[in-house]
């Protein structure tokens, strides 16, 4: 932009020195910003402007060696846009067409008076501020062309309906498309029609408030690629707020973009690992003692993101007794630069007490230690874990160490065994080195193999199943239940398998038996106690025609003989084997027994809790004949016990107890130490535990009485 005040130099030619003079005179007297040079000659004014360049010529026609127009020629030559105003005493018509085809600025007649002037003043001024104009104009849209086409972004003009104009090679390169095939053409035509919309209402607010508009969109290129562009977009106004043109300037940031979205991806994932192995990263700048630590971190120690992490407030976060641990570890790696990587207890706002494996990494540089950087990690859950690994290993271990003829087998969700014991392995020609690490395909037959696949993926899915199996010329009785942590989760499956056949066959020998029992029960109901009906009708009989003490003797003995004949009955029929098993509450059943036997004044204390494995009916036979046994012989007021023990229950009264020397035989038949006792109670109970595979043994009870204890039952789980 040019000063307002700066000088306008301006050449006068005439071939009249003094007219030249005065003239310039004048001139510079209307404006004083006016400098003007007088010459005489066209030569000499054109070796004038070669030299000093001026802002206007004003030139006389008629002169001797050129003529007025012919001096403009040869101005045009070199200066095509120079003002040049022809100031001629001769003027005409002609002279005049010539001069405006010649390019003439402004055409002047010369006058009389100084009024002549002030108009060639102005005629002067109006020329130079149009050329001035005019210039800058030019000047400006030179380098704006330089601009549009030496851009390193893509520049597009478009028209006040934002449609192309033109764009330079780059914005060509971009978008893939020749200048020519878009000019003309909307916006649309590089937009697809999912980013349309939100484009629309930016060329809208272009349009509307005329500034400039930053945005980012996909665009089409003519291959039909898409790209991602940042665009600069601008509206141009002139001084009424009128649009003059529209530019645009937009680069390709689609690899920018896939870079952020893949850091962002990269940052979303190192956070959700934090998140997921509990895991934060910490710095610590030795010089100016000075933590960061990431959110994790805030996290574990359960700390507000305003507090501050100082040497002496992290040392107070550990546990009392890892402190001096911690506190030299940290120590040794600021002055001696040596790593630490140590498992130590946090405490908590609420003060909780959590475990942590806390690292560190010295950093040095030109010799110097500088920072210290490293991660901590709430490793409680993995300790919980590890404890409860040792537990069931342990349980484990104790189960197959204990369980007779039979084996224990661990697996994992895969199916794959992770341990396998048990005295049956080996008697089937197996080790657990073959077991441990395969599945039940890997070691088995495929049918048993695909049964125990079965029923191990419903116990992983929280189901307990009791089922049998053959392997060769033995039978096997499984139990596959679900293993669970301390939150409830199921973290393996159980089988326990226990060889059964010799309960099979000693239940095949008892059914043989047990049918010439059931031969000898009918003889003894029909042939004995058809005749004692008889002696029973004749004592009613006879008791309503005497009186005397010796029917109600008679009437003892066959009462007597009746319960003896019942008796014998229920001792026959027990070398039958149990039905079909099921899960039993022992303390209802318990519960159940005493209320139905006759018991007078006595009492039961209850303490179990327990589920178990049996068959209901001779479950009750066998509780219901030691509360009578318990009753017969500690007297009406006798207090009965059920408690627990590995394996089994326990039945304990306060009553005189059992001889040890007798105890051999108290499940004899016939054994009693009572004068109406049958003898056969007892050896009833120990049938029904045999027959479920039970073992039965009798020892003292904590008050002196008799302790009949009942193990190798299957608990519930």
């Amino acid at each position: 932009m040019r000063d307002q005040n700066e000088s306008i130099k301006i050449l006068h030619v005439d071939d009249e020195p003094g007219f030249a003079d005065m003239a310039a005179t004048f001139i510079e007297r209307e404006d004083d910003r006016f400098d003007v040079k007088t010459v005489t000659s066209p030569d000499e004014g054109l070796q004038h402007i070669k030299t000093e360049p001026v802002d206007c010529i004003v030139s006389d026609h008629d002169m001797p060696e050129q003529t007025g127009i012919e001096f403009l020629e040869s101005v045009r030559d070199e200066y095509p846009s120079l003002p040049f105003i022809l100031y001629t005493g001769k003027g005409s018509e002609t002279i005049a067409s010539d001069a405006i085809s010649a390019g003439v600025t402004d055409y002047l007649q010369k006058g009389n008076g100084t009024s002549q002037y002030t108009v060639l003043t102005n005629r002067i001024r109006n020329a130079v501020d149009k050329y001035h104009t005019q210039t800058e104009l030019a000047e400006r849209e030179k380098r704006l062309n330089l601009f549009f086409e030496q851009s390193p972004l893509g520049v597009v003009e478009w028209d006040k309906q934002f449609n192309f104009v033109r764009l330079n090679e780059t914005a060509e390169e971009i978008i893939g498309y020749a200048e020519g095939d878009l000019i003309g053409h909307s916006w649309q035509k590089i937009v697809p029609e999912s980013d349309r919309e939100p484009v629309a209402d930016v060329v809208s607010s272009l349009l509307e408030n005329k500034g400039g508009y930053y945005s980012v969109n996909e665009n089409v290129r003519k291959d039909d690629e898409r790209v991602i562009c940042e665009w600069y977009n601008r509206v141009v106004t002139d001084e009424n707020g009128d649009v003059v043109a529209i530019f645009s300037q937009f680069q390709d940031i689609t690899d920018r973009k896939a870079r952020e979205q893949e850091l962002q991806r990269q940052n979303d994932l190192f956070k959700k690992s934090q998140e997921i192995a509990n895991v934060g990263a910490w710095e610590y700048d030795i010089q100016g003692e000075q933590t960061i630590w990431t959110d994790q971190v805030y996290n574990i120690h359960d700390r507000p993101r305003e507090w501050t992490p100082n040497n002496e407030a992290v040392i107070d976060l550990y546990h009392p007794d890892d402190r001096p641990q911690f506190t030299q570890a940290f120590r040794d790696a600021v002055e001696a630069g040596e790593p630490y990587d140590l498992e130590l207890r946090v405490q908590l706002a609420d003060r909780e007490t959590r475990w942590v494996r806390t690292r560190a990494e010295p950093q040095a540089e030109d010799g110097e230690i500088i920072r210290l950087r490293g991660a901590i990690q709430d490793i409680t859950e993995s300790k919980q874990r590890i404890r409860e690994i040792r537990e069931l290993k342990r349980q484990y271990q104790s189960l197959a160490e204990n369980i007779p003829d039979g084996a224990v087998f661990l697996f994992n969700d895969d199916l794959h065994y992770v341990r396998a014991r048990g005295t049956e392995l080996e008697t089937v020609g197996l080790s657990p080195d073959e077991i441990e690490g395969a599945t039940p395909h890997d070691v088995f037959p495929e049918e048993t193999a695909d049964e125990l696949a079965h029923y191990f993926t419903e116990a992983l899915d929280g189901k307990t199943s009791t089922f049998t199996q053959s392997l060769g010329e033995d039978t096997y009785r499984n139990r596959v239940a679900p293993v669970r942590n301390g939150d409830g989760a199921i973290t393996y499956g159980i089988a326990l398998a226990q060889n059964v056949t010799n309960q099979i066959s000693r239940k095949q020998r008892l059914e043989a038996q047990n049918e010439q029992l059931e031969e000898f029960a009918k003889v003894v109901s029909h042939d004995l106690r058809n005749p004692l009906r008889v002696v029973d009708g004749y004592l009613e009989l006879l008791r309503k025609e005497c009186e005397s003490e010796h029917i109600d003797r008679i009437t003892q003995a066959v009462d007597r003989m009746d319960e003896l004949i019942e008796d014998l009955l229920l001792l026959a029929r027990q070398g039958e084997p149990v039905g079909e098993t099921e899960t039993v509450d022992l303390a209802e059943i318990v519960e159940t027994c005493f209320r139905t036997v006759e018991t007078d004044q006595a009492t039961v204390d209850l303490r179990v809790d327990r589920l178990i494995e049996a068959d209901q009916s001779r479950l009750r036979q066998l509780l219901e004949n030691l509360f009578r046994n318990a009753v017969e012989h500690g007297g009406a007021g006798v207090t009965i016990t059920v408690g627990e023990v590995e394996g089994g229950f326990y039945v304990e009264d306060d009553g005189p107890g059992i001889p040890e020397d007798e105890r051999e035989d108290v499940f004899n038949a016939g054994y009693s130490t009572v004068e109406d006792g049958t003898g056969f109670g007892l050896s009833i109970i120990s049938e029904v535990a045999d027959a479920h595979g039970w073992d039965i043994r009798v020892t003292d009870g904590t008050s002196g009485g008799a302790r009949f204890e009942v193990t190798g039952i299957e608990v519930a789980t």
